[in-house]
């Protein structure tokens, strides 16, 4: 069976295009070279992989089965306890608990219990005590929480959301009744996307399951009533209906009656899993609420400097964080499949919504979970992605014969197309351009013309569609290199030697962002505002956005100088769920925050090759750093 080290040290091979030295390894796993190799040996041995070795370090051939870890022997005895407190109203006995599992009591007492505590602590749930015997304690609505986030969170390493269900409650048939409410909601006359079908069968099947156990929710339990949700919708005869047919089928197969309360449940999980055709949105939402969504995006476009949100766009995204604010006042989770790659791919974006999260919550007084977040993300992302700007025209010099005759529409055809973008600063025949060529960004020619390279493009004598894509293609691929530039130029400006770091021993995040934090409050880089802010940021969203890089910053406050203070470990930091070897505090002005996005975009596409990481770990000083973020 793989360690968790094994399994990291395969996704480590995987992703690296050329062989990594075993230094290397060792440095990111936090091991030694002989532990490197002992990995290696084994994996080898056992089957499960085939790596190669050579005097440039290994290289994985190929991996066989899956590459997923399988649970530890502790996470499986966490587990298996966990799942004896969720099912048994009576607790569990640390003695009986300790020859079921072949360890001894202590063990349960000290290593098992509080690692449990942890992990129910986050649903605000308890582990009370009494003569050996302990008993989970809080609400059946946060046990359900918590069993939907190891159904649906891969917790203890579960493959899937069904295994993890059949293993908390082996007396129960899962796939029995999994099937039965699928087949119930493909009989409905509502339309549920898989993805959103399969969140609401997850949840559905919890609560059954509890029912199955004798576990009902409490008439307090019910925060709001189902009928207040249902009151907008079109399609609430549906939801009804669809709520009924779940009653009738679970009372007919197991002879279980729903309680009101889980029924009211169950009709707010279909509610909110549903697309609804919202024609009038400002019929289902009200003024104060849009209001409030507007002027928190005014507040995401000013501190993030991008275009100004448009109307139809705040409407349909006023909608969607209105199910989010419903989803988190029932306390309804909803798992997002894309959301730690988006977390990944798309850092600056995802921290606009973690931006707009934290303002919303303030009016609101909802957390948005990191799902929710996402799911934000992924609506600024789309807006941005559709809303591109060129704050700088680009310059253009069009080549062309006889300009007096019928070239002069093809200028005019040109400069109005893109006017937005494009300055033409030059209209000249091949020969005088050859003689003296222009110094623009770009060359539209009509005819072949040797540019020496630069970025050109070919058009007809009468401009086409698909010379009008072609124009714009290249605009777009001009105006990414002129971001990217500015990008790395303001990231070379932010490297101070006051404030790089190697090998600092701090116990949590929290402790780590206060020292790189006291650091630039002395230099005069930041005021005591900011560090604070900087811990509020990291207490909304984990700022560990690659498996290498931890990148805190300020939520709403501003640098007094733009900067980045490094922490470079040889050995891991860990930072919530994740085991890290650099931090880097970021701080900009608010008159540089229009470089913000641009160059945290590059700082995590430096972080998430396998192959710049590893150069990045081998510097020991503050400018071998420098060069190789360059």
């Amino acid at each position: 069976m793989k360690t968790n080290k094994q399994n990291e040290l395969l996704r480590i091979l995987s992703d690296a295009s050329q062989s990594i030295p075993s230094a290397a390894l060792a440095g990111m796993l936090g091991v030694s070279e002989r532990t490197i190799r002992n990995y290696v040996k084994d994996l080898n041995e056992s089957g499960e992989a085939s790596i190669l070795a050579s005097r440039e370090g290994y290289r994985l051939q190929e991996v066989f089965g899956s590459r997923e870890a399988a649970p530890s022997e502790n996470e499986g005895r966490v587990w298996q306890i966990l799942s004896d407190l969720l099912t048994g109203k009576d607790g569990v006995n640390a003695f009986d608990e300790a020859e079921r599992l072949f360890i001894s009591a202590s063990t349960v007492i000290n290593t098992i219990i509080p690692q449990i505590k942890n992990v129910v602590r986050e649903y605000d749930l308890s582990i009370e005590s009494k003569n050996y015997q302990f008993y989970l304690r809080g609400s059946e609505q946060n046990k359900r929480r918590l069993i939907g986030h190891i159904a649906t969170g891969d917790t203890y390493g579960f493959f899937n959301t069904k295994e993890a269900l059949e293993q908390l409650f082996p007396q129960q048939d899962v796939h029995g009744i999994m099937q039965e409410l699928y087949n119930i909601c493909q009989e409905s006359k509502i339309y549920l996307n898989d993805y959103s079908l399969n969140n609401l069968l997850i949840h559905i099947l919890i609560i059954l399951i509890r029912l199955n156990s004798d576990h009902c929710l409490g008439e307090r339990e019910t925060y709001i009533s189902a009928g207040e949700l249902l009151e907008a919708l079109y399609d609430k005869e549906e939801i009804i209906a669809l709520a009924d047919m779940i009653s009738s089928n679970y009372r007919e197969n197991y002879g279980i009656q729903i309680p009101k309360e889980d029924y009211q449940q169950i009709l707010i999980l279909i509610a909110l899993s549903v697309e609804h055709e919202v024609v009038d949105i400002q019929s289902v939402i009200s003024h104060e609420f849009i209001c409030n969504v507007t002027s928190i995006l005014s507040l995401v476009s000013e501190r993030y400097c991008t275009p100004e949100f448009e109307n139809d766009f705040i409407l349909q995204f006023a909608l969607h964080v209105y199910y989010a604010y419903q989803r988190c006042t029932y306390r309804i989770g909803y798992p997002n499949p894309i959301g730690p790659q988006l977390k990944k791919d798309y850092a600056p974006v995802y921290d606009m919504a973690v931006f707009f999260a934290h303002k919303f919550s303030k009016i609101y007084q909802v957390t948005f979970n990191e799902d929710e977040i996402a799911f934000i993300a992924f609506h600024f992302g789309a807006f941005l992605e559709n809303n591109k700007q060129n704050k700088e025209r680009i310059t253009c010099a069009i080549v062309v014969e006889s300009y007096h005759s019928f070239s002069r529409k093809l200028v005019n055809d040109i400069s109005a197309a893109f006017h937005e973008q494009l300055l033409v600063t030059d209209v000249l025949p091949v020969s005088r351009f050859l003689q003296h060529p222009p110094g623009s960004d770009l060359i539209i020619s009509t005819l072949p013309v040797d540019t020496g390279g630069r970025h050109t493009v070919r058009v007809n004598p009468i401009l086409t569609r698909q010379n009008q894509d072609s124009i714009q293609k290249k605009l777009d691929e001009i105006g990414a290199e002129r971001e990217l530039l500015h990008a790395r130029t303001f990231l070379r400006s932010l490297f101070h030697k006051e404030l790089y770091f190697r090998n600092v021993a701090q116990d949590s995040a929290q402790a780590y962002i206060k020292f790189m934090g006291g650091h630039c409050l002395e230099h005069g880089y930041v005021k005591e505002a900011f560090i604070q802010d900087v811990l509020l940021r990291e207490s909304v969203s984990s700022t560990a956005f690659t498996d290498t890089l931890a990148v805190p910053h300020a939520i709403s406050q501003f640098a007094e100088q733009s900067f980045i203070c490094v922490v470079h470990n040889n050995m891991p930091i860990r930072w919530n769920h994740k085991a890290i070897h650099f931090i880097l505090l970021v701080g900009i002005t608010q008159e540089e925050m229009k470089y913000f996005k641009s160059s945290f975009d590059l700082i995590i596409e430096l972080f998430n090759s396998t192959s710049r990481t590893i150069e990045l770990l081998k510097t020991n000083t503050f400018e071998e750093f420098c060069g190789r973020m360059n």
